[in-house]
């Protein structure tokens, strides 16, 4: 039994593929990791930052409340 291989099939194929798709998606995924990195970084940030802000506004806001004298009388009028 004899294994031929057929290289003129293989040469046409070859030469139909267009190799430019492959790379236009290759460059596609590549610039979406470019801008998505640099996105999601700048997301988390602003969030820690927001958060951090919130936390900071809030202790300011009890420390003053705790320093306020209290109103005399019990019946919260």
């Amino acid at each position: 039994m004899a294994l031929t291989v057929p290289l003129e099939r293989i040469t046409q194929e070859a030469r139909r593929v267009d190799v430019r798709k492959g790379l236009l998606a290759l460059l596609r995924v590549l610039g979406t990791l470019a801008l998505a990195i640099p996105y999601g970084v700048a997301w988390c940030l602003r969030t820690l930052v927001l958060g951090a802000t919130m936390l900071w506004v809030a202790a300011v806001a009890g420390w003053r409340d705790a320093g306020r004298p209290r109103a005399e009388g019990g019946s919260g009028s």
